[in-house]
């Protein structure tokens, strides 16, 4: 089942099966067509996870927001986001 979205108000959400994953979620906005591209956004997300592992739909931009989401200091970060962009990572754990 692909994923597929529905209105709850004003606001349009998703839901749906993709690569034996359950999801859902908001899309935080009124207009159906950003909608169906997030919706569209999250499923290729999960069919990327899906094959090439987890760790590799994480881009270095992503990793250094959730660094400063967790309230390290910032000090060196501009010039390597500004490098490393989009360039995928992986997670060692």
């Amino acid at each position: 089942m692909s994923i597929t979205i529905y209105r709850r108000g004003k606001i349009w959400h998703y839901r749906g099966t993709v690569a034996r994953r359950r999801l859902r979620g908001s899309t935080f906005t009124a207009d159906k067509e950003t909608a169906e591209r997030i919706a569209a956004e999250m499923e290729a997300t999960e069919w990327k996870r899906e094959l090439y592992e987890p760790e590799a739909v994480l881009t270095f931009s992503q990793a250094v927001s959730l660094y400063l989401d967790a309230q390290k200091p910032d000090r060196f970060l501009l010039k390597l986001v500004s490098y490393w962009k989009d360039t995928l990572v992986r997670l060692v754990l």
